[in-house]
């Protein structure tokens, strides 16, 4: 069922889930100091709904002048803010929502009507406001990540030192529940606020979830707020809380546009018919689906999480497989540059060989010359001798005609 009311400040159904804990030294409840304030919203809206359980302290809160009030029992068990939220959403009629804390105070009556302008834009999917401490330090002014752990930004500053995040309207990854408007039908089509999370990491889940459908998350800084933060809790997180979100979303979470569901014959993403069921407890039945619906929205979530796990591993396999492909590829081209050099050593080698060889032959010759020398040397030797003697220089001059006369003479 499509919302046919104008998406407006005076369209809003204020869903405001309360355990009626008294302010810090004040007479009045913080719920009633709360609902006070909500009498300066101009105009004012569809319906205010106060979802109390089995520990709400005191009388339920009385009709307030300007405010159309309704008042709903969650039903038994310990305060649960997801089922709370659920109940009321479940039971409103206008076609935004606003998830309100009762430690809630507004100083102003324009602060819903700038949250609700931003609804108009059908690509935004749940708008936050900044909410301030009482010393007017931020307390939140939209969430991020620090690692795996979603964190208010700015988180203890002033104002005036958040002015890169600070002045205008900002997509982040999630707003707190203490103060969240979206559309009705959009939180129906997502499963509502999970069970999985009573207390603590519900928000942000939903937040995330939204991002998942398709949609944006923005916060408003010129929404302004006092928050007096877990003035009715301890805040505390319980171990078992964050292992729940990490168990859905993984270690570190999703950053950024999360992928939308593509499947066509499960999309969980598309319109659901909670507001259409039939029977004598309808109520029941719709957290039913509800609860359903957030559960295979989780194992989905899970599902694409070790789905994009394995694609990394794959992808990082496959970078690996290159890294050694080319690493394969330099040593073979390292294997074939030694053997390139091994062959100019070996055709070198060769060379030297060959050159030692015709030395060797040379100096054989050498010495082959050099003996014939000396043995021409030495015969040379013998003749001279031969000639020197006594008997053969007798026998010479008388070969020589006129030598024996030119003696006589």
């Amino acid at each position: 069922m499509v919302d046919s009311q104008p998406l407006s400040q005076a369209g809003t159904s204020i869903v405001i889930p309360s355990a009626g804990h008294l302010q810090p030294d004040a007479d009045a409840s913080m719920l009633q100091r709360c609902l006070a304030t909500l009498t300066l919203l101009d105009p004012a809206p569809a319906e205010v709904i106060v979802v109390v359980g089995d520990e709400f302290q005191g009388e339920p809160p009385q009709q307030t002048p300007g405010l159309p009030l309704r008042v709903l029992h969650r039903g038994p068990g310990p305060f649960d803010f997801s089922r709370a939220v659920n109940c009321g959403v479940l039971a409103s009629r206008g076609p935004l929502v606003l998830m309100l804390n009762d430690d809630i105070e507004a100083e102003t009556g324009d602060w819903l009507g700038k949250m609700a302008a931003h609804l108009s834009d059908p690509s935004i999917g749940a708008v936050g406001a900044a909410l301030l401490y009482p010393d007017r330090s931020i307390q939140h002014i939209g969430m991020e990540f620090d690692g795996a752990h979603p964190i208010h930004s700015f988180r203890g500053c002033q104002q005036s030192e958040a002015a890169d995040g600070g002045d205008g309207a900002r997509d982040v990854i999630g707003v707190t529940g203490a103060c969240l408007l979206a559309r009705r039908r959009d939180l129906l089509a997502v499963g509502g606020m999970s069970l999985e999370f009573p207390a603590s990491y519900g928000d942000v889940d939903l937040c995330l979830r939204l991002i998942r459908s398709g949609l944006r998350v923005v916060v408003e800084p010129a929404a302004t707020l006092i928050h007096h933060e877990s003035a009715s809790r301890e805040p505390v997180i319980e171990s078992w809380e964050w292992e729940r979100f990490v168990a859905r979303w993984g270690e570190p979470p999703h950053r950024g546009p999360l992928p939308a569901n593509s499947e066509s014959d499960r999309n969980y993403d598309s319109a659901m018919t909670a507001d259409q069921v039939d029977g004598e407890d309808r109520d029941q039945l719709r957290h039913e689906l509800l609860n359903l619906r957030d559960r295979a929205l989780g194992a989905e979530a899970r599902n694409q999480f070790l789905t994009n796990r394995v694609a990394h591993q794959d992808e990082q396999i496959a970078e690996l497989e290159d890294r050694v492909a080319e690493r394969d590829s330099r040593i073979e081209e390292w294997k074939n540059r030694v053997a390139e050099r091994d062959t100019r050593i070996g055709e070198r080698d060769a060379r030297i060989a060959e050159r030692d060889l015709r030395m060797a032959e040379k100096d054989a010759s050498a010495d082959e010359k050099d003996d014939r020398i000396a043995e021409l040397e030495a015969e040379n030797l013998r003749l001279h001798e031969d000639l020197a003697r006594p008997a053969i220089i007798r026998l010479a001059r008388r070969l020589v005609p006129g030598s024996g006369r030119h003696e006589r003479a």
